[in-house]
């Protein structure tokens, strides 16, 4: 594999010098120009020399702070940090139908994510609310996150108002700007514009996270045979170049910039022109991703629990669990679209929410060290049994049986009949949803924070009724 990712790496150094990467930012060209770049017109070259050089500013890990200290973060090295899902336009109901989401959908999903200690980020496109103006949706749903939670928060990336706005909100949420800017306390998803380009709103964003000491997720997300050649290692060469791409520029404009390795790859459904996230071609693509963030010792980014079915169901579950387990399996620093996906990015489910929370449950318990010592191999626990004994009843079963065994929480009792397991599934999730929401507490924000955060979404055109919403779910 080690001459594999200095394939890859030698490849993607031949494509940023030649044809090179296209940006469209006058600001940002202009700052590599400055820097000696080669930059025409918005293409721009990079050698070996410079890449390189980039390379070595960037940090291998950093904490992502929240509000309440008790949820900080730390991405990289060993760390495993999950996100839910991201971006989703609609919603798949309990019984199947779909509709486009809703504000109250983002409120009720960011609420679960701040009572689960599952995933350990929330904010960011939850959910994309389609009632809210696309102007505004950015700061709304980050106030929102920030009014309803205390986790470290993905931001969104957007224009440079949008984005810079963001900013604004966290120096109030978090104390003033020189306090915001002490370290890094919004993670920005930030995509490239497969093949080779990086759009205006993506080089704003990289330049503001810089600006106010914010970290980024640097992803291309490709589709083998749409948008990047159709074998896994030349999307890699692809994918691998646009992400250094975009790295050269954080670490011109904001040397030591926290960025994550997001390069994801997906094969194309040529029947249809979408995404096939359940194949196992992609998970070339992920080994060789894996590799080449060790190859630059950086933080790695999964894909997270995805998958095609557009319900919940056996194909969504297995294929939830094969490509969440990749991540588990891989060196993956953070996790986004941890759970409630469905349908290829296109649809969040509840239900498929708490079967993916789930999946995390298991692959944590399967994940845990293996112990072996005196006290767990039983030699006393075994003579006492003796030949042709048992253990069912043995105080020392009765001791461990919760704790040492995984307890599932959405597996009926057995049943005779498929519907009468289906109606018995159903109820487990319904109950494990309720008992979720009715765990969340509200974060302890100061009242004056809060105060000067609703002044500042006044200021910016935000209706009353807007923030009413919000301030009402937290009691």
């Amino acid at each position: 594999m080690q001459n594999i990712s200095e394939q890859i790496h030698r490849a993607s150094l031949e494509i940023l010098n030649d044809p090179g990467v296209c940006l469209h930012d006058p600001i940002v060209l202009n700052a590599l120009k400055k820097k000696g770049f080669q930059v025409e017109g918005q293409r721009v070259r990079f050698t070996k020399e410079k890449v390189m050089a980039c390379l070595a500013t960037m940090p291998s890990t950093f904490t992502l702070m929240g509000r309440n200290p008790l949820h900080t973060i730390s991405i990289g090295n060993n760390s495993r940090c999950i996100a839910p899902a991201y971006g989703v336009p609609e919603v798949v109901t309990s019984d199947h139908q779909r509709r486009t989401a809703c504000f109250n959908d983002y409120i009720r999903i960011a609420k679960l994510v701040q009572a689960t200690d599952l995933l350990h980020l929330s904010g960011g496109i939850l959910i994309q609310p389609g009632e809210l103006e696309p102007d505004l949706a950015s700061l709304i749903m980050i106030y929102t996150a920030l009014t309803l939670g205390d986790k470290p928060l993905l931001g969104i990336q957007g224009t440079q108002i949008q984005v810079r706005r963001i900013m604004e909100l966290g120096c109030i949420a978090f104390g003033g700007e020189d306090e915001f800017k002490t370290c890094p306390r919004f993670l920005f998803l930030v995509n490239t514009l497969s093949p080779l380009q990086i759009d205006a709103n993506a080089l704003a964003t990289l330049r503001i996270c810089g600006e106010y000491n914010q970290a980024a997720i640097i992803t291309p997300g490709l589709m083998f045979g749409s948008t990047s050649p159709i074998t896994p290692a030349g999307s890699m060469v692809q994918a691998n170049a646009e992400f250094l791409a975009g790295a050269c520029i954080t670490q011109t404009l904001s040397p030591g910039m926290p960025v994550v390795y997001g390069c994801l790859g997906s094969p194309a459904d040529l029947r249809t022109g979408g995404l096939s996230l359940g194949s196992p071609s992609r998970f070339a693509f992920k080994a060789m991703a894996t590799q080449m963030a060790e190859k630059y010792n950086l933080p790695n980014r999964g894909i997270g629990a995805v998958t095609d079915a557009g319900q919940v169901s056996a194909q969504s579950g297995y294929e939830a669990m094969m490509t969440l387990s990749h991540d588990y399996q891989y060196r993956t620093s953070l996790v986004v679209h941890g759970a409630g996906i469905l349908n290829s990015f296109s649809q969040f489910s509840f239900e498929q929410f708490m079967v993916d929370l789930e999946i995390i449950r298991m692959l944590n318990k399967n994940n845990e060290p293996l112990v072996v010592d005196e006290t767990s191999l039983a030699l006393d626990i075994i003579r006492q049994a003796g030949p042709g004994g048992e253990f069912l009843t043995s105080p020392h079963t009765l001791k461990h049986c919760r704790t040492l065994l995984f307890q599932p929480e959405l597996a009926p009792a057995k049943t005779n009949t498929p519907q009468a397991y289906n109606n018995a599934f159903a109820r487990l999730i319904e109950k494990g949803l309720s008992r979720l929401e009715k765990k969340y507490s509200t974060p302890d924000n100061p009242k004056k924070i809060q105060q000067d955060m609703d002044d500042y979404m006044k200021d910016k055109g935000i209706s009353h009724f807007i923030l009413e919403t919000v301030l009402l779910a937290k009691q």
